[in-house]
């Protein structure tokens, strides 16, 4: 506890030794171009949230279902770690510190109203300026940089998607990402080289986790083989259902739904798993109808959840988000699942 407190004194600081310049952001801004922001526009969407849950509900149905869900728990456990650190650190991006810098980013909110003129840390070694922290961190808009989450993102889910896979098509697609994604965070002007590099250790030591606990060679092929997981005391329990409850004391009220979202699919893959988890082997056409199901599901109860929870007066409630969320999410998962059963477009194995 006394080595926390003492990190977090020394950052706050700014004694630390970090990279918060933004000269690598005016350099890769030297080469813009409609066409290239265009394309690092593109490279960057592919990080965000309703991109991330539509890729992964096209595999979770049409791909590979255990696999799928594997991916699922790394992403949520990457954002959920990430944006604990976010708003522990409390620091601001490269365009809250130096209006001589564009900002390139059409999704990313740029409502903070700060004028500062190149007020980057004055070294490359160098904090940012206490003034302008004093300031930043006053801010209820702002949206925190370190550490960059599309960076720890890319390494954690694409890593895990090229190790579940292994096709070198896949493994071409994976590291591809993984190298434009920081690269575009930078040249839009929405990261310091710090927060890249942050980011790149958390993707890397979730990703490392999730390979010592399960994504091993010889771990993955029992946990792809095994059809049946127990809801009492084990590490897929805790990993899943328990663990995750400790995000309620460090994160940001405003991303509880991520939690949700955890305990949701942990709660589904759990009950789901009691009559045994379905294969995913099918015809191209039952594959098809398996996605459409759940994307209908996914986006009809979040539509009609949040229709019902405005009407009730609840439309800004965090714990009306909370719980849409988990039911979106379970109900993605079990309900999206178990229609395809009755359906025949799953089926569990012959025993």
């Amino acid at each position: 506890m006394k080595f926390w407190y003492l990190t977090k004194h020394i950052i706050q600081q700014e004694k630390l030794i970090e990279m918060f310049q933004t000269d690598i952001n005016h350099f890769f801004q030297s080469f813009a171009s409609e066409e290239l922001t265009a394309f690092m526009r593109f490279i960057t969407t592919l990080g965000y949230s309703s991109f991330l849950m539509l890729f992964l509900i096209i595999l979770l149905f049409a791909v590979d279902l255990k696999k799928t869900f594997l991916l699922f728990m790394v992403l949520l456990w990457t954002a959920n770690i990430t944006y604990c650190l976010k708003n522990y650190f409390d620091l601001p991006r490269p365009f809250h510190v130096d209006s001589t810098l564009e900002f390139l980013d059409g999704q990313l909110p740029d409502e903070t109203g700060f004028t500062f003129s190149e007020r980057d840390a004055p070294s490359f070694w160098a904090g940012l300026p206490a003034d302008v922290l004093e300031v930043t961190r006053q801010s209820k808009h702002i949206e925190h940089g370190l550490p960059s989450g599309h960076t720890s993102v890319a390494i954690a889910l694409w890593g895990a998607l090229l190790l579940l896979f292994r096709k070198r098509w896949v493994s071409v697609l994976c590291i591809s990402l993984i190298i434009l994604s920081p690269l575009s965070r930078m040249y839009l002007g929405v990261h310091f080289l710090a927060d890249i590099l942050s980011g790149l250790a958390l993707g890397g030591a979730i990703l490392a986790i999730f390979y010592a606990l399960v994504l091993k060679p010889n771990k993955l092929s029992t946990y792809l083989q095994k059809d049946h997981y127990t809801i009492g005391a084990n590490a897929i329990t805790a990993l899943f259902l328990i663990i995750p409850l400790l995000f309620f004391f460090v994160l940001p009220l405003k991303v509880f739904p991520l939690i949700a979202y955890m305990l949701g699919f942990g709660t589904a893959f759990l009950l789901l798993s009691q009559k045994g988890l379905p294969v995913s082997e099918a015809p191209i056409p039952h594959r098809i109808g398996r996605t459409i199901i759940g994307l209908l599901i996914f986006i009809a109860f979040n539509v009609i959840l949040k229709k019902v929870a405005e009407q009730m007066g609840f439309a800004e409630n965090i714990w009306a988000d909370f719980g849409i969320s988990f039911i979106g999410a379970f109900a993605l998962l079990w309900l999206g699942t178990t229609i395809n059963l009755r359906l025949g477009w799953l089926k569990r194995k012959v025993a």
